[in-house]
């Protein structure tokens, strides 16, 4: 009886700890996927019929998605559970635009890169940076371009200053590669560090 008793409240334990796992494997199960088809979540017992469809996902992020996360926080601090933009994992989208000499390209908060690819060499280009209200710390941010710029100016936004500021694009001509630069923004110095 007393083994009866302990194999059920072992199997009841056991129950319980993984249910914690599946369900939290389970919660997102039914999301519709980020440039993904619609799908069928759940089939009826003839295993042929659909009974809870998954419409399509959007064909792209806009970077003001929000991801759920674990804080793993000790002895239980507040918050366990937080939502963050995918700034923070260094994601967002990608921007971009075939200017003509004497452009602005205005670049959105949430922007990961921008890619600039004019119709050949240009003389001047603007670069006008997000405002730092809008930024997270650590996030990533690359400029590209596919041509020749011979006169770049990046503009600071409002309260975020642009450290390092490259003043021209030269394309690799041997390989015709774009040329490129990386910052990330530190929140504590309202500046872009320039890594790339």
């Amino acid at each position: 009886m007393k083994l009866t008793r302990l194999s059920g409240l072992l199997a009841a334990a056991l129950t319980v700890s993984f249910a914690g796992f599946a369900y939290a494997e389970g919660m997102f199960s039914k999301l519709p996927i980020v440039e993904g088809a619609a799908y069928c979540a759940l089939y009826a017992g003839d295993g042929t019929t659909c009974v809870e469809n998954v419409p399509a996902g959007p064909t792209a992020i806009t970077g003001n998605e929000r991801i759920p996360a674990d804080t793993k926080l000790a002895n239980g601090q507040s918050p366990q559970s937080v939502l963050f933009p995918p700034a923070v994992l260094g994601a967002g989208p990608t921007q971009y635009s075939e200017p003509l000499t004497g452009a602005t390209v205005t670049v959105a908060a949430v922007t990961r890169q921008v890619i600039v690819n004019p119709a050949g060499t240009i003389a001047a280009l603007t670069l006008q940076m997000p405002a730092a209200s809008g930024l997270v710390d650590g996030q990533r941010f690359g400029f590209c371009s596919t041509q020749v710029i011979t006169a770049l100016t990046i503009t600071d936004g409002s309260g975020a200053t642009v450290q390092n500021k490259a003043t021209a694009e030269i394309v690799p001509t041997a390989t015709g590669a774009a040329a490129c630069q990386q910052w990330i923004y530190v929140a504590s110095k309202t500046s872009w560090y320039r890594v790339q």
